[in-house]
């Protein structure tokens, strides 16, 4: 029998593994009382749903009133996504 080799996808469409953060989007999460855990879950459960950012930063990814705006990847690492900031809808 022949073996099934898995798809080899382009690094960008694999959700990323780890979450990693700006200063600036820790600092931006902990004042509006918004989870890490929260934020990387959802990175971690919307990435295949997100959307291009129109700005600097690669993609938004928007949930209820929560918006994380992140790059992957990350400086090239295929299983790294960088939290630039968030915010919450009004």
């Amino acid at each position: 029998m022949a073996s099934v080799r898995p798809a080899i996808l382009p690094a960008v469409a694999r959700a990323p593994v780890q979450v990693a953060w700006t200063d600036h989007a820790m600092v931006k999460a902990q004042a509006l009382d918004i989870s890490r855990e929260d934020v990387e879950r959802r990175i971690h459960e919307e990435h295949a749903h997100r959307e291009r950012n129109h700005g600097a930063v690669d993609w938004r990814v928007t949930v209820g009133r929560i918006v994380v705006i992140y790059n992957h990847p990350d400086d090239d690492d295929p299983l790294v996504a960088r939290v630039v900031t968030v915010w919450r809808h009004r």
